[in-house]
């Protein structure tokens, strides 16, 4: 809606509703919208995803299908954000919305893919995210049943892993970093 308000100032809003009446918008929630026959391919969605709710980066299990770290179809699109946990239905998908400290807000890239761009975490950053946020991962055989691509983790920058741990100052993450480890090379 902003991006109307900048290039016509007078835009009546109620244009908005005709445009969805008629097929030709789909609301995504208030003030965001997208054209009909936009094609919403998966970088499309991760750009979405980082415009729906922001601050967010595109990270958790959406950034380990992109980075090939897990094996199966991730059905809906996860981000960190600094706001409050929360999730969007849309009929485009779901996005779903997990929330860290604003020292913890790092870590991620501007990815161009054609005419598209979105913030993706690093892969090592992505690790971080998903266990630091998942509290169901209580030991190595919970962590051993994701089946992760141990090639794909192996080509994490280790350096930047542990530069970036040091950060959270979990004793918590630290045991599942070296849960990872011996998954990794297993």
């Amino acid at each position: 809606m902003s991006e109307i308000r900048k290039s016509l100032p007078d835009f009546d809003t109620k244009n908005l509703i005709n445009w969805q009446k008629k097929g030709y918008l789909i609301k995504l929630r208030n003030g965001h919208y997208l054209f009909s026959e936009m094609k919403t391919d998966e970088y499309f969605l991760f750009q979405v995803a980082n415009q729906l709710y922001g601050p967010s980066y595109v990270s958790m299990e959406s950034a380990l299908s992109y980075y090939g770290i897990v094996p199966e179809a991730v059905v809906s699109m996860q981000s960190v954000s600094t706001r409050k946990t929360c999730t969007f239905s849309t009929a485009v998908g779901t996005f779903n919305y997990r929330t860290v400290k604003k020292p913890l807000y790092f870590g991620y890239k501007l990815i161009t893919n054609g005419d598209v761009t979105f913030r993706m975490a690093s892969l090592e950053k992505t690790i971080l995210d998903f266990l630091y946020l998942r509290a169901d991962i209580t030991d190595a055989q919970v962590l051993d049943a994701l089946r992760w691509n141990r090639n794909e983790l192996r080509l994490m920058d280790e350096n930047r892993l542990r530069d970036y741990l040091s950060l959270y100052n979990s004793p918590t993450l630290n045991k599942k970093i070296e849960w990872l480890k011996r998954y990794m090379y297993a």
